[in-house]
C-alpha cells in the first residue's frame, strides 16, 4: 500500500534499478540523494524495481532513477527475471512521466531508459571507462533552470557502456564532454537525464570498484589508474545537481 501524505506535501521517489546482490551500492546511491537532497526518510520513498512495485508517479513530487550493471543492449536470453522486471516497471514509470512532463531525474541508465522510452536507440559509440571527466555545459544547459546554476565546466565521475546517439523528439542536450556528445538531457519543461554519476564521489566510488573490478567498465589490473584519476576532484558541483532539483521542484508540491 502506497503511504499517505498531507496535501500539502508530496515526497520524492527513489527508483533503484540495481539487483539485490548490489544492495551496498543500491544503499549508497539512496543515502546520497537524501543527502545532497536535503531529503528526510519520509521524503524519500525506496522502491527496489525488481520487485516489480506499483508506482504512480502522479503521487510524488519528483522521481529519481540511479543507475545499473544492467545493459539495455545485454542478449534478452541473458537477462535475469530481476532484469526483466526492472526494465518492465521503469518504462511503465517512464511512460507516465513523459506522458505528463513530471519532474524526473535519471542517472546513467535512467539516463538511457529516456532515450528508449522516447522512441530512439542507444549507441556502443561512446563508451567510457571510469574515470573523472570535465562536463561542460551548453547554451541550453546555461539557460536551464537547474543546470544554469552551475560553472560551465565541472568535474564529475562516470563510467558507461552506453549512451544516447541520436537526440528525442522535444529534447535538448543541456552538457556535454568531449567523448560523449549527450551527457545531460531535458524533455520538454522537467524530465531531465545525466549520463554521469552525480551522486558519486571518491569514497562512494570504493565501492562500486569493489563491485565492478571483473572488466566491464575497466580492466582488472587499472585498479590502481581508476582510484588515482578519480581521486582528489571536487564533486561538489554535480552533486549540487540533485540539490537544485528538489529545490525546484520541492516547492511545487503542492496539491489542488
Amino acid at each position: 500500500m502506497r503511504p499517505r501524505y498531507p496535501r500539502t506535501m508530496r515526497p520524492f521517489a527513489f527508483l533503484a534499478a540495481r539487483p539485490s546482490s548490489a544492495a551496498a551500492i543500491r544503499d549508497d546511491e539512496y543515502a546520497a540523494v537524501k543527502k545532497y537532497g536535503g531529503l528526510s526518510d519520509a521524503e524519500l520513498v525506496y522502491f527496489s524495481l525488481e520487485d516489480r512495485p506499483s508506482i504512480d508517479p502522479t503521487a510524488y513530487a519528483g522521481i529519481f532513477v540511479s543507475g545499473s550493471q544492467y545493459g539495455f543492449f545485454d542478449d534478452p536470453d541473458t537477462k535475469t527475471p530481476e532484469q526483466i522486471a526492472t526494465e518492465d516497471v521503469l518504462f511503465q514509470v517512464n511512460d507516465v512521466v513523459v506522458e505528463h512532463d513530471i519532474p524526473y531525474l535519471g542517472m546513467c541508465y535512467g539516463h538511457q531508459s529516456l532515450a528508449i522510452t522516447l522512441g530512439e536507440e542507444l549507441t556502443s559509440e561512446y563508451f567510457e571507462e571510469i574515470n573523472t571527466v570535465g562536463i561542460e555545459l551548453t547554451d541550453d544547459g546555461k539557460k536551464d533552470p537547474i543546470f544554469g546554476q552551475l560553472p560551465d565546466v565541472f568535474p564529475a565521475i562516470l563510467g558507461h557502456a552506453e549512451s544516447i546517439g541520436d537526440l528525442p523528439k522535444d529534447t535538448v542536450v543541456l552538457a556535454s564532454s568531449p567523448d560523449c556528445p549527450v551527457q545531460a538531457i531535458r524533455h520538454r519543461n522537467n524530465v531531465y537525464g545525466v549520463q554521469f554519476h552525480p551522486e558519486i564521489d571518491s569514497p562512494a566510488l570504493e565501492i562500486r570498484l569493489d563491485y565492478y573490478n571483473q572488466g566491464k567498465y575497466f580492466p582488472p589490473d587499472e585498479l590502481d589508474a581508476v582510484r588515482k584519476r578519480t581521486s582528489g576532484h571536487d564533486y561538489s558541483s554535480a552533486a549540487a545537481i540533485i540539490r537544485l532539483f528538489v529545490e525546484r521542484y520541492r516547492n511545487a508540491t503542492t496539491e489542488g
